[in-house]
């Protein structure tokens, strides 16, 4: 364990421990949407539930649910040992139950102009609880919460916005072996008997272990998708997604493109996953489940979109194709991914995943998979109905990976996870079911993709993959972190004594830490996350935080946005999302942290921080004694904060791979009055051609005449300036900058 000290001044030291980072599972608690307060959950309003008078104790009201049975338990253990190849994630034994505001719980007046129903379920010995609802239809101006106040963790508000025509809704789990559930009603409305929880999902597991930390541990073979390996798939895991199904099992699934281009948010995963047609009503689907950079640090599980409706199921083929009931929205950075059903093999593949519930990963077989027939307990393909992985060459699956993903070179799906005898250490011989036999195999739209992926009868063996947002909706996650960051909490000391943490709470003065960024465009900021180490309340005082955007070159300088929340509603050891309360635009280069005030004696709020070697770029700022200071300035050193934010109108053309050998492009006469020629040795797709201000706005640029290996396009018109053209080279995507001069 080595010890780190740069000198800040005459007896002035800080002090960093290189902690080993320790592997675990990763949150499971779903979010939606944020607004001014941090409650937790799928499209929740915010706020925090109505202080009830009860008059009697609460406590002689809980109900207690029948306790499960060991062999009960011990069956779901085995089914994730002996799951006859199969990759879901086994969390929890459901408890049939039939509570309603009319046969249970109770209901208070209130001063608030509420009418308030409260009922708190016990499940001894459950690590978290959650509950499925049948019959939900909350009245207009009516709020639901479901808390455990001993632990700290609620979720909600959900309201009218939350209403399906399934009449189902699931919600995530609520950590501690009791859950309460309140809903508050306006006086006028009575008292309306508006659900019916019918399930209560005893977690065995520990999903939530501390807030939203599993207690599990994913193979240390697994390769975040942040990190450098996966630099060239950086828009395509944005369509992966992270399962809860019914709220018992966890699997992955592909938000898929279709011919239309239509934007339907179809979800393609596994049907040994939802083995039951309604399943999908009850199944939470939460994207950008990831760490910001090539560490296994806790990502913030905010974007969740709570039901699905089910278009094709059919068990031989393991295909389950569902249509989410909300579009994600611009923050949710949902990718469209591509697809291929021609059924030729690729010379290599790679796969985006979730193993047992963790951040997103991926995985890389750097040879051709091989036809194969899989058969399980509950699914028997048809003869070579599967792509089989002989061996990952880096990474793997696990449990929790099934319906992830299989793509090809050209970044376009071509199966979906079943199963196999993948594990660390043994990284062999896993099934994927064949996108090209889900395709038509069976002639019934219920059983095939076609009629759904191909709806304007095409005929198309294979369709790009397309992100919908463009301009102010086109969003991003931005991080200053990099592969050899390591986070950890930084200590500061004073001739050897502790005296507090760079990234927090400190006994040396300073009251303010920023992170600098840069990025090029008219960019609005939606939203910052931050890695939270320890945020530690002990009581009295609410102590807080308040997050804080300024304008600045070399230094903060103009305060343009401010926010403040208490540190209870941050997660530990995990990164916490907090959504701003309108756009913010600030300058290309600007700063984004953090004061903390109210701070009571025992309090500590610690961020995590890498620690660089000197030279290595600096992004952390501090004030002290009202003055903001470079840390490099005075140090033989470098840190970062760990945070990540969401910036949107950014330039489209910053975040295109592009190929490594680009000799092959020409682009022509540079600069240009009106005409430019586009000219490559491989054919020249038009449909990919786009060209971009450096604002990112996409400008109009007619096509002059279409060769086969070159395309010339129309300019005039256009604002004189510098432009950027982008266009499909060999599966990737060429960018080249020009500029358009006067006549």
């Amino acid at each position: 364990m080595a010890r780190i000290f740069y000198v800040i001044s005459p007896g002035f030291k800080i002090e960093m421990r290189m902690l080993k980072v320790i592997r675990y599972i990763l949150g499971v608690t779903f979010y939606f949407i944020l607004t001014t307060t941090f409650v937790f959950g799928q499209v929740s309003s915010g706020g925090f539930p109505l202080q009830v008078n009860t008059a009697k104790s609460v406590r002689d009201q809980i109900v207690q649910l029948p306790k499960l049975a060991p062999s009960k338990i011990e069956e779901a253990h085995n089914q994730n040992k002996l799951n006859g190849g199969l990759k879901p994630f086994r969390f929890a034994v459901p408890v049939e139950v039939a509570y309603d505001p009319q046969n249970s719980g109770q209901w208070y007046s209130t001063n608030a102009g509420f009418n308030v129903w409260r009922l708190t379920l016990k499940s001894a010995g459950a690590k978290s609880l959650n509950v499925i609802f049948d019959r939900f239809q909350l009245s207009n101006g009516a709020r639901l919460y479901l808390f455990n106040e001993k632990e700290n963790h609620y979720l909600g508000a959900f309201t009218i916005l939350n209403n399906k025509a399934s009449l189902k809704f699931a919600v995530s789990p609520v950590l501690g072996e009791e859950i309460t559930i309140q809903y508050e009603v306006p006086e006028r409305l009575g008292t309306p008997n508006d659900f019916e929880i019918v399930r209560v999902n005893h977690d065995f597991i520990g999903v939530l272990k501390s807030d939203r930390r599993p207690l599990g541990i994913a193979g240390d073979c697994n390769v975040d998708v942040n990190c450098s390996l996966g630099e060239d798939y950086l828009e395509l895991k944005n369509s992966v997604c992270r399962l809860i199904v019914d709220g018992v099992e966890f699997c992955s699934g592909t938000l898929l493109n279709n011919t239309a281009e239509d934007g339907k948010p179809y979800v393609l995963s596994a049907w040994h996953c939802y083995d039951e047609w309604e399943l999908a009503e009850t199944t939470v689907y939460t994207f950008n489940y990831e760490s910001p950079y090539c560490a296994p640090l806790d990502g913030d599980p905010l974007h969740s979109i709570s039901g699905a409706v089910m278009k094709a199921h059919y068990d031989s083929l393991d295909l389950a194709l569902v249509e989410m009931t909300l579009v994600p929205p611009p923050d949710y950075r949902p990718y469209y991914a591509g697809w291929n059903h021609s059924g030729s093999l690729p010379d290599s593949s790679v796969s985006i995943h979730h193993p047992y519930a963790d951040i997103k990963k991926i995985a890389f077989d750097n040879d051709a998979p091989s036809y194969a027939t899989f058969t399980s307990s509950s699914v028997k393909n048809p003869n070579k109905g599967s792509f089989k992985i002989e061996r990952w060459d880096d990474g793997v699956t696990e449990i929790g990976s099934s319906g992830g993903g299989l793509f090809n070179t050209k970044k376009q799906l071509i199966g979906t996870l079943s199963g196999g005898a993948a594990i660390c250490g043994n990284p062999v011989n896993d099934y994927y079911a064949r996108f090209d036999k889900q395709w038509d195999f069976k002639s019934d739209s219920s059983q095939q993709l076609k009629y759904w992926l191909d709806p304007l009868d095409s005929g198309l063996p294979t369709l790009d993959g397309k992100q919908f947002y463009t301009a102010e909706d086109l969003c991003k996650a931005f991080t200053n972190l990099n592969d050899d960051d390591e986070h950890a909490k930084v200590s500061l000391t004073i001739n050897g004594s502790f005296e507090g943490y760079w990234g927090g709470t400190n006994n040396v003065g300073i009251d303010e830490i920023v992170e600098r960024f840069s990025i090029s465009g008219n960019e609005t900021l939606r939203g910052v996350s931050f890695g939270v180490a320890t945020a530690d309340h002990k009581g009295g005082r609410a102590s807080e935080i308040t997050v804080k955007v300024y304008n600045g070159v070399w230094l903060p300088e103009k305060l343009i946005y401010s926010k403040t929340l208490n540190i209870d509603d941050l997660a530990e050891d995990a990164m916490n999302y907090i959504a701003f309360d309108q756009d913010v635009q600030p300058s290309e280069t600007f700063f984004i942290g953090f004061e903390l005030s109210n701070m009571q004696p025992l309090d500590t709020f610690v961020l995590y921080q890498s620690l660089r070697d000197a030279g290595d770029e600096n992004n952390f700022y501090f004030r002290l004694n009202g003055e903001w200071t470079n840390f490099e300035s005075n140090n033989d050193g470098a840190l970062a904060n760990v945070m990540e934010l969401v910036a949107c109108n950014y330039d489209n053309y910053i975040d295109t791979p592009v190929v490594d050998t680009p000799a092959n492009v020409w682009i022509y006469p540079n600069p240009t009055q009106a005409e430019l020629s586009l000219q490559s040795d491989q054919e020249i797709s038009v449909e990919t051609i786009s060209v971009f201000n450096l604002i990112g706005q996409e400008i109009n640029a007619p096509l002059i005449s279409v060769g086969e290996f070159e395309v010339k396009l129309d300019l005039s018109g256009n604002t004189p300036g510098v432009y950027v053209v982008r266009f499909n080279y060999d599966g990737s995507f060429v960018t080249r900058k020009f500029s358009l001069v006067p006549y």
